[in-house]
């Protein structure tokens, strides 16, 4: 779909998205995670801007970039309801089913053992912490953790949220989330591939290099990090 609406203003946008997707302030508000009197003060022009506009934009199923500054194509593009935790589509204006939610559950490290290729099949638990927004960039299998210590600092900070994806391939000088058929514990750690040999490396050097023995059993591979303020 071309963007013919470069010229309206934030409020604007997020009104013309909120309707896009199909969704009542209220829905959208519920679904964000703000109230419905912040999203009628952004669509009426009372608030110029939100820290939240990135999950108004996927959870509406459009560009964030389009959204906050005007400059591109509204859609998101992509298959028709494609995106990662899609749980409803609606129809466009010109009869595209677009995604109305483009999110992850955040899980606990205890659940994260359980997932894997072939187990995590719209494997949501039922009392999900949190939901995190994300680009429709990975597979519906995603899911969300927090670091759990400071073993791989600098480059992962204790509480942080990463973005994992259970269907893609662990390979050398990835970051897994996995365990060993040796020890059941789920941890983050980059994977080394020397030879036949494999080692969980923490980047902090206050942790010590891991040798696999026996099998690893991965649960995903870390493709991002989620930060919001």
């Amino acid at each position: 779909m071309t963007d013919r609406t470069s010229t309206l203003t934030l409020s604007d946008r997020i009104q013309t998205a909120r309707k896009y997707a199909n969704l009542t302030q209220k829905q959208l508000a519920d679904r964000v995670g703000i109230s419905q009197t912040a999203v009628h003060k952004l669509e009426c022009g009372r608030s110029r801007s939100s820290r939240r506009t990135v999950a108004i934009a996927l959870t509406c199923g459009v560009d964030p970039i389009w959204l906050d500054t005007g400059r591109g194509e509204m859609s998101l593009g992509g298959p028709p309801g494609s995106g990662p935790g899609v749980s409803g589509v609606s129809e466009s204006a010109e009869g595209y089913r677009v995604p109305v939610i483009a999110r992850i559950p955040l899980i606990t490290w205890e659940e994260a053992k359980s997932y894997s290729p072939e187990t995590a099949e719209s494997h949501h638990p039922e009392n999900v912490k949190a939901w995190i927004p994300v680009a429709p960039r990975t597979s519906a299998k995603a899911y969300a953790l927090e670091v759990p210590d400071d073993s791989m600092e600098p480059e992962f900070t204790e509480g942080e949220l990463i973005i994992v994806d259970p269907t893609m391939k662990a390979e050398h000088n990835r970051y897994l989330i996995a365990r060993t058929s040796e020890d059941n514990r789920a941890t983050l750690k980059q994977l080394i591939v020397h030879g036949n040999r494999q080692y969980m490396k923490p980047l902090n050097s206050r942790y010590p290099l891991i040798e696999v023995q026996g099998q690893l059993i991965v649960s995903g591979v870390v493709v991002a990090k989620y930060k919001d303020y």
